[in-house]
């Protein structure tokens, strides 16, 4: 195999992961609990929401991130022409812990007719305070660099390019995104 002219620009990839975590905390509110330490504030509302069970256990376990976990935060982000249906962004807390949160961020509905809807699984470092995506579509492990030509057909910086897209799609969402329940505004008021 061929050498790879490309070479890792770690703080170039660094800033783009740092920036996908400020996006982060932007659309999902609830991990910045990570931030300020107040994850007994999000058990008082989660028990308030008719969760008491599944909070009273976290906290129990000496865990109260774990109160995160299973919670989302889901916007529009477009209409469709041809119906009433809308283009919808969910980003949901896979796994909460002291230090790392795992993100799952999927796109609904299905636009089987012209490409794959973007699905990622994203790791968020609260000590860091950055973001990287840890799975695209189903590929996980993703390497920092790979040589051309490869067998799965990456990109030499598709690690790079993934967590680009990511930055590129969560920046969409802050700019035209709207909240699924109207609800929740009027009493945030």
């Amino acid at each position: 195999m061929s050498k790879s002219n490309y070479s890792i620009d770690l703080i170039k990839q660094m800033a783009e992961c740092d920036a996908n975590y400020i996006r982060l905390l932007k659309l999902v509110p609830q991990l910045q609990a990570y931030r300020d330490k107040s994850f007994i504030e999000y058990a008082l509302l989660d028990s308030v929401n008719s969760s008491l069970t599944r909070t009273n256990q976290s906290l129990q376990t000496n865990e109260p991130e774990k109160v995160l976990e299973g919670l989302a935060s889901e916007f529009f982000i477009s209409d469709l022409d041809d119906s009433d249906e809308k283009v919808t962004v969910r980003i949901k807390i896979l796994e909460a812990f002291k230090y790392t949160t795992t993100l799952e961020i999927t796109q609904k509905p299905e636009f089987k007719k012209w490409m794959t809807n973007p699905s990622m699984l994203v790791r968020v470092y609260h000590d860091a305070s950055t973001a990287e995506v840890v799975s695209y579509q189903g590929h996980r492990n993703l390497k920092p660099r790979y040589t051309q030509p490869n067998p799965k057909m990456y990109h030499a910086d598709e690690k790079m390019q993934v967590n680009k897209f990511l930055g590129e799609w969560l920046t969409h969402c802050l700019k035209v995104g709207r909240s699924t329940k109207a609800s929740e505004l009027l009493f945030a008021i």
